[in-house]
């Protein structure tokens, strides 16, 4: 396995916060969609890149203490900010005392993977999703080698957590469903990470079984996309509970809409949401592993 140091981290955050709640950063206005947005008089009062950085940081620093990895989703973050911008959240993550996991399911030849995750090193991520897809050589060979060389952590992803994934993941090759060719050849490159949607539940099950008790699990789609999270843990966990990144994000960044508070307790929402999943999680775990 690669990047055992980012193995070693994460289980040191998770047990030391007693959490394996894995928090997403989606900031998005209402000109994307109606629904689960950063509060717009916060827009208003200080402008559209100033007043997202400000939902971030405030979110950031208020959910830090409820889980040891945040997870800044690549399609929210990367068209709207720039270099230094993003340094920074990655930054203030790091003073929070989490990891820092990119969302951006790479996908490329070498040469433009090379570059992408030279980008991805200097801005301070720990850890990255990518997208198996283009194959080993002169494609996804160059994740690992940088797993190795830099100690960082790579979730490759298998089977995702939208109905529309049975349109290709699911499909037979060479006698197998694609999803566990994906983990089986991900395992045996060295991938320490794996996504799989917390909304299939067999899958979850098959891949654990692959990848045995020390890769970790990343695992979407709680909440609005109705994944059970009882069954992600029971299937994704390894033998001890531990292991499986249950991931939530919509819920916990616009919490403030969820409950109906008012918008200037955003932060206090969020915070309020994180460690309520937080606690309801690990009530699960406890109650399948005890």
């Amino acid at each position: 396995m690669l990047g055992k140091g980012f193995i070693n981290k994460y289980y040191d955050l998770s047990r030391e916060k007693n959490s394996f709640l894995c928090i997403g950063l989606d900031p998005t206005t209402k000109e994307v969609r109606e629904k689960y947005i950063i509060p717009e008089p916060l827009i208003k009062k200080y402008g559209l890149i100033n007043g997202t950085m400000k939902f971030c940081k405030d979110f950031i620093n208020a959910i830090s203490p409820f889980t040891p990895i945040i997870k800044p989703n690549a399609q929210f973050i990367v068209y709207n900010f720039g270099y230094d911008e993003i340094k920074e959240l990655v930054e203030i993550i790091h003073e929070g005392n989490c990891l820092a996991l990119l969302d951006c399911k790479l996908s490329d030849i070498g040469s433009t993977m090379d570059a992408a995750l030279f980008w991805i090193e200097k801005l301070g991520f720990d850890a990255i999703t990518f997208n198996p897809f283009p194959g080993y050589m002169n494609g996804v060979d160059a994740v690992y080698k940088w797993s190795e060389d830099k100690e960082k952590g790579i979730f490759a992803l298998c089977r995702m957590s939208n109905p529309g994934t049975h349109d290709y993941q699911s499909k037979i090759i060479d006698d197998t469903p694609f999803y566990l060719k994906l983990a089986r050849d991900a395992y045996s490159y060295g991938a320490n990470g794996f996504v799989v949607g917390a909304t299939a539940n067999q899958e979850l099950k098959q891949i654990r079984e692959i990848i045995g008790e020390e890769r970790l699990i990343l695992s979407p789609g709680l909440g609005p996309q109705g994944g059970d999270p009882e069954i992600a843990i029971k299937y994704g966990s390894n033998s001890l509970g531990e292991g499986l990144l249950v991931s939530s994000s919509r819920t916990v960044n616009y919490a403030y809409e969820v409950m109906g508070w008012k918008w200037e307790r955003f932060a206090e929402a969020s915070a309020f949401q994180a460690k309520k999943h937080r606690d309801e999680l690990n009530n699960i775990k406890q109650k399948i592993f005890s």
